[in-house]
């Protein structure tokens, strides 16, 4: 299989800020310690990520002006829904970012915006691996593997990304926190990956 370039970008652009997302969301949870101009940064980050991809999802469109036709299948393709996910998630995303930049959020939005983003983000990475996974001609997608593989590998990137972006500003206990499960996330990604590679 030559996927197309676009569609490399998307997915791979995608899962990061879902990854991202999710990270942010968990250390705002958890009360993790942060510079509250970080979290701002990184979810803005997210938010640009999240564009991003769905700019790079019109170019393997065949006729990108039509684009919003995808939107009329929902009810059995998960394309579509995909399409109908990934603005609601860049929308919850931008006024999480807002709020977060703005310091104007009521307090009880710092419980239900990161809830939602994590429920938003798990539902997008599921339309999206179901898009391969609902093809049960090709037994090599067709598997719970391939929607483990698009959790895992997005939610690796997200936490090393948030690591490393954490470290280039000194934020130290966030590191300390996180650091261990991007390890932890990026190995379980790697295995359940050679699981999928071997099993096809």
């Amino acid at each position: 299989m030559n996927p197309a370039f676009s569609i490399i970008v998307f997915t791979t652009l995608a899962g990061a800020a879902q990854g991202l997302a999710v990270v942010l969301a968990l250390a705002q949870l958890f009360r993790v310690a942060m510079d509250p101009a970080f979290l701002a940064r990184s979810l803005w980050l997210a938010v640009g990520l999240a564009i991003a991809s769905l700019v790079a999802s019109f170019f393997h469109l065949g006729r990108p002006l039509r684009a919003w036709r995808a939107v009329m299948m929902w009810r059995t393709s998960w394309m579509s829904r995909e399409v109908i996910v990934l603005p609601v998630f860049i929308a919850l995303l931008a006024a999480w970012a807002y709020g977060a930049s703005a310091s104007t959020a009521a307090s009880g939005s710092w419980t239900v915006l990161p809830l939602a983003t994590i429920a938003v983000a798990g539902l997008l990475w599921y339309c999206t691996a179901m898009i391969y996974a609902c093809i049960r001609f090709i037994q090599e997608w067709a598997h719970p593997l391939t929607i483990a593989n698009f959790m895992l590998i997005g939610l690796s990137s997200g936490l090393v990304l948030a690591c490393a972006m954490a470290a280039g500003v000194g934020e130290a206990r966030f590191v300390q926190f996180f650091g261990p499960w991007a390890l932890a996330a990026t190995l379980s990604a790697w295995a359940v990956r050679a699981l999928s590679l071997r099993r096809n």
